[in-house]
Formats: C-alpha cells, structure tokens, sequence
C-alpha cells in the first residue's frame, strides 16, 4: 500500500513539474497583451477595446480585433496577432 502511494504521488509530481512546458498563452490573456499593446502606441489612443465575439485561436496563434478610438475622437480597428508560444504581439491595421 505505501509504495502505490508513493508512486502515485511521484507520478503527480512529475505531471505538475511537466505542466508549465506545455503552456501557451491563453485567449484571455493574449487578449488583454494586444489592448496593452495597443495603448502602449503613439499617440496614446482615449480607448482600446477588443471585439470578444471575433477573436480567433489556433495552435500557434490568437487573433484579436481591436476597436481604437484616438484623441481626437476618430475611430479605428486594429488586429493584433499574438504568437502563443512567445506571447509577442503584432499589430496591423484592420479592415
């Protein structure tokens, strides 16, 4: 009985060590990287929200939409896209 627990607790921990490997950056936080991005650009912009209902995710990547609006009241859509293994952003214009 002592050594199927023992086993069983190694196995736990070797699960629990090998977990943080296989990580990627997840759709909520990739979502809120691309809006830092986004406020982090030049001019600042007054407000930067992420469309939740059109990101997508794949394997290596999460697309976001973003709505910008400026200082000077226009309006602008970016994408961002961020590489899930890495968690860099990429911002480009949308359409």
């Amino acid at each position: 009985m002592k050594t199927a627990s023992l086993i069983a607790a190694l196995a736990a921990g070797v699960m629990l060590s090998a977990a943080p490997a296989l990580a990627k950056t997840s759709v909520s936080k990739s979502t809120k990287i691309c809006e830092d991005a986004a406020k982090a650009a030049s001019p600042a912009p007054k407000s930067v929200r992420a469309d939740d209902g059109k990101v997508r995710s794949s394997e290596d990547s999460v697309t976001v939409p973003l709505k910008v609006k400026n200082a000077d009241d226009t309006s602008a859509q970016l994408i961002c896209t961020v590489d899930r293994e890495t968690a860099k952003a990429t911002l480009a214009p949308g359409s």
